[in-house]
């Protein structure tokens, strides 16, 4: 019984997408469209990460030496420091954009 049922399904789907030919296969505009919005969520995502990393390393920079920072030299150097994580904070988050474009320059 159970081998019939699958046999019966089985048929059916092919039954289906032979009748639904776009459903079975898609056109080289479909996957390259969808392969773009991947590529798009996978950047976002990385963005996202090194984001949050540079915030994390700021914080840490904040809580551990601006405290101690009574001498207007020793705050200079912290926001020196955050202003370090900030200009590498922009400079991953553009690599991150910018290398698909390049990529896509050559190619």
């Amino acid at each position: 019984m159970k081998k019939n049922r699958k046999t019966l399904i089985g048929t059916s789907l092919v039954g289906f997408f032979m009748m639904n030919p776009v459903l079975a296969s898609a056109n080289a505009a479909q996957v390259e469209a969808k392969l773009q919005s991947a590529g798009n969520i996978v950047q976002s995502l990385l963005t996202g990460l090194v984001v949050l990393v540079g915030v994390c390393v700021a914080l840490f920079i904040i809580i551990k030496r601006l405290p101690q920072a009574d001498n207007p030299h020793e705050k200079n150097e912290v926001y020196q420091a955050i202003g370090r994580v900030a200009g590498l904070v922009a400079l991953a988050a553009a690599i991150v954009w910018l290398l698909p474009w390049v990529y896509g320059l050559f190619v």
